[in-house]
């Protein structure tokens, strides 16, 4: 009986998986071909590949992480996103200890996503915070949701792609007038803690968090479910081989394994070039022909170029931070292909395209402001050690709170 069972399931996906076994071949062909250039690249399409995948599969969006949490009291979300946190806290102090052995030396870590912290840090994680929740998803939700054939996500893409656009063009007086004047503050060398006691002061917080969320969530009355799926036991080869492949491409994933797998890689990522950041390909793209056309100067590039982050660059169109934009919508659509979720959906209210298209606006502006979104300047800046990464959580954490309350009454 089992063995039927299996078998028809099976065969109902066995379409989408030949399917999506082919884009899986033409990504590694990519790669192969990205790296007769440069192998870096390659590596970073196939770890962005596993990253838009990860999203798909574990429904793993910032913007639900905060407004359940406001909206509902649920912190399940949210709780996966502070263990990938503290696992890539872990992971970045160790990288970050080989890169600068001694804090006391006044450098930081190249690539490590170090801000300088300040108004414009508030006024981007503000901005942001309240635009995802307009808007109905983060930067990297609206990303992973165009893999499985949102449409709103093309709007939400466009809005967010104006906002940079209207933030490269006012750059040069937030950075003429704010941020040169902001300090870039790295834990270990303030006061000369270094790595050890940087990292306690993070776990702990990280830990407390956690903490705090599950209080939330019992006063809230969520209670956490854990249902043990034991109906079909896997006795022979096949039923083993097909457990292994139900588990990584039909079921769900938890948000705790979510943003535990996504902490992982983004070690990972850091350890071939840098932190993952979503926002920086699409900067990339747009700045091209804002400098072509004279619309921003060549040397607004550069001084974001010189802060770092997921923001513009003067390399090459297909540089890293492209691949890892672009490499997440992928990974997204080969993961929905073979679980059978990918669908062209429409809203049944169209007002949805202009919601999702203003804030996707906010969240353009706010994530060039904060040279980073919720994975650059939050979950990539906190493990980096950065203060900027907590006064952005604050910040998105209030924005999105506000955003919230106009939700209700929208509703």
């Amino acid at each position: 009986m089992t063995t039927n069972t299996n078998e028809i399931q099976f065969s109902k996906h066995k379409k989408n998986l030949y399917t999506g076994s082919i884009l899986s071949f033409l990504s590694i062909l990519f790669s192969v071909l990205f790296s007769a250039s440069d192998a870096t690249l390659a590596s970073v399409w196939m770890l962005s590949n596993v990253t838009g995948f990860t999203l798909q599969r574990s429904r793993f969006c910032f913007a639900s992480g905060f407004r359940d949490l406001f909206l509902f009291g649920s912190g399940f979300t949210l709780k996966g996103i502070l263990t990938g946190l503290f696992i890539s806290t872990v992971g970045f102090s160790a990288i970050m200890h080989w890169l600068v052995p001694n804090t006391g030396l006044g450098m930081l870590p190249p690539e490590a996503h170090i801000f300088p912290v300040g108004l414009s840090t508030i006024t981007g994680g503000l901005i942001f915070g309240f635009g995802m929740v307009i808007a109905g998803g983060c930067v990297s939700g609206s990303l992973y949701r165009l893999g499985e054939g949102y449409v709103t996500s093309i709007s939400s893409i466009l809005g967010i792609s104006i906002g940079m656009i209207l933030a490269m063009m006012s750059w040069d007086w937030w950075n003429n007038n704010v941020i040169k004047y902001e300090p870039t503050l790295w834990l270990p060398q303030i006061q000369n803690i270094g790595y050890s006691w940087s990292i306690v002061i993070t776990t702990i917080t990280i830990s407390a968090l956690f903490l705090l969320v599950n209080y939330w969530e019992s006063k809230a009355g969520i209670i956490d479910t854990n249902i043990n799926e034991n109906q079909n036991p896997a006795y022979t080869f096949p039923e083993k081989i097909f457990h292994y492949f139900k588990s990584i491409f039909l079921k769900s994933y938890s948000p705790i394994l979510g943003g535990s797998i996504l902490g992982i890689l983004g070690i990972l990522m850091f350890i071939v070039k840098k932190p993952i950041g979503v926002t920086g390909g699409l900067s990339h793209v747009i700045a091209i022909p804002l400098t072509k056309t004279g619309l921003i100067s060549s040397e607004t590039v550069s001084s974001l170029n010189e802060l770092g982050g997921c923001t513009s660059s003067n390399e090459s169109l297909v540089n890293s931070s492209f691949m890892m934009t672009f490499g997440v919508i992928f990974g997204s659509f080969v993961a929905s292909i073979i679980s059978g979720e990918f669908k062209i959906r429409t809203p049944k209210n169209k007002n949805r395209y202009l919601q999702s298209g203003l804030g996707g606006i906010l969240m353009g502006y706010g994530a060039t402001l904060s040279l980073g979104c919720t994975i650059g300047a939050f979950f990539s800046s906190i493990p980096s050690l950065s203060l900027s990464g907590w006064v952005f959580a604050i910040a998105l954490g209030i924005g999105s709170f506000i955003g919230t309350k106009v939700i209700n009454r929208l509703i």
